[in-house]
């Protein structure tokens, strides 16, 4: 290697990138009585470093410095004690204790415990037996539990049951319930709530019985009265938009009872609009405008203490410029009361054969193939037949029958009586 010359010095600068360690300062030693020098460094993160160089002919001397940015070298310098260097990675704090690194940590998520899972059951049970009176209200309830979440059906002697204007079906936070705001003698029967899950399913049941209304000495209809009954029935009509219409019937049989008018199961209220008047034993509903809205069916309920009877009909709204709704009915059945045991026959007559006619009682369809009930068809011609009447026939009857062009439906009612309520 050649000799330097003073003329011939040169600088060089260079950048040098290492992994980030703790910072060491540098420590030189300059011994006076030696030509040479020595320095030990640590790298930084990014540190400038200056070589000068000079020679003379007569003998080279060669000094380097190192120029290394840190506040701790002076210290260590001035104490010449040796610095003891933090363990590479932990940080402290201002106690000098290890802190806490800040690197993200992932929550560990568990597995499903499958052990928590478990097939239906009951932790409350539907009574075995239940007794209430007719007319009362029916509220079934049991607590449900199980998971998955059990689905929840109910039925009714054997069939499906769904919620409806009658009943009325709830499930929610493990509370099943089942309720019907007025029974009648019908609504006996077995009532099984079912609970079903992946797991597995599970039954509870309850015996219902109706017991029929207790005469009673106070109130209307005191002792030796009875039940009011109605002679002659509501009949179902067509009537014009905007004009003027009367409903009535005839009750008697009870001393005393009392008398609501319902337009679709809902209360009329007495009004300038729908005027009750009472004539003798003749009770009228007397309608000042007949509007659109006020089709439909109408009823008369006569109640006391002992009973109750009732009578049914439909109201049809015949507005100018518009076709009837078809199947139109060309004559209505009408609404009767007949003694228990008798025969009665109601028949219905359409302007077109409909596709398909149905016949319902309070909400249920009649059973086609009960022995009990006889069903006829002769081209527009349709007729229901009870060959024996028993208080459990009492009640609204609805017919529904099907065209290509829409539906319709037309209702009457049926009371039955014995002769110990004469």
């Amino acid at each position: 290697m050649s000799a330097l010359n003073f003329s011939d010095r040169r600088y060089l600068e260079t950048t040098i990138k290492d992994m980030p360690p703790p910072p060491t300062p540098a420590i030189r030693v300059d011994d006076s009585s030696s030509s040479s020098s020595y320095f030990s460094s640590t790298h930084k993160s990014a540190a400038t470093i200056a070589v000068t160089g000079s020679s003379t002919s007569a003998k080279a001397e060669t000094k380097v410095s190192t120029k290394v940015d840190t506040s701790s070298t002076s210290l260590a310098a001035t104490t010449g004690a040796k610095r003891q260097l933090k363990p590479y990675g932990k940080r402290q704090d201002s106690t000098g204790a290890t802190s806490r690194s800040r690197s993200a940590t992932k929550e560990l998520e568990l597995p499903p415990d499958d052990s928590l899972m478990g097939p239906p059951g009951f932790s409350e049970e539907l009574p075995s037996t239940l007794t209430i009176k007719d007319g009362e209200a029916l509220s079934l309830k049991c607590t449900v539990k199980g998971d998955p979440e059990p689905q929840v059906t109910w039925y009714k002697n054997g069939e499906a049951l769904s919620s409806s204007d009658i009943i009325d079906l709830k499930y929610r936070q493990g509370l099943a319930s089942l309720t019907i705001n007025e029974v009648f003698p019908e609504d006996e029967g077995k009532y099984l709530c079912k609970a079903t899950n992946s797991l597995g399913t599970a039954e509870t049941t309850c015996h219902l019985k109706i017991t029929p209304m207790e005469q009673q000495i106070n109130g209307k209809g005191g002792q030796g009265d009875k039940i009011p009954r109605v002679i002659e029935h509501l009949k179902s009509q067509e009537v014009q938009d905007g004009t003027p219409h009367t409903l009535a019937c005839r009750i008697g049989g009870a001393t005393k009872f009392d008398v609501v008018w319902l337009h679709n199961e809902k209360e009329i209220k007495p009004s300038k609009d729908f005027q009750y008047v009472t004539e003798g034993d003749k009770y009228i509903l007397k309608i000042a405008e007949v509007f659109p809205e006020d089709a439909g069916t109408y009823t008369c309920e006569a109640f006391n203490d002992i009973g109750e009877s009732f009578s049914t009909c439909t109201l049809v709204v015949l507005i100018p410029g518009e076709e009837k709704k078809q199947p139109a009915i060309k004559k209505f059945p009408a609404s009767q009361t007949v003694e228990e045991d008798k025969s009665v026959s109601f028949k219905i007559k359409y302007e077109s054969e409909p596709q398909r006619v149905t016949w319902v009682k309070d909400g249920k369809p009649l059973d086609e193939n009960s022995s009990r009930y006889k069903f006829q068809k002769d081209g527009k011609d349709f007729s229901l037949t009870i060959p024996k009447a028993l208080p459990t026939d009492v009640g609204q009857y609805i017919v529904k029958a099907a065209a290509k062009k829409g539906d319709t439906t037309v209702a009457f009612s049926l009371n039955v009586y014995s002769t110990t309520d004469l």
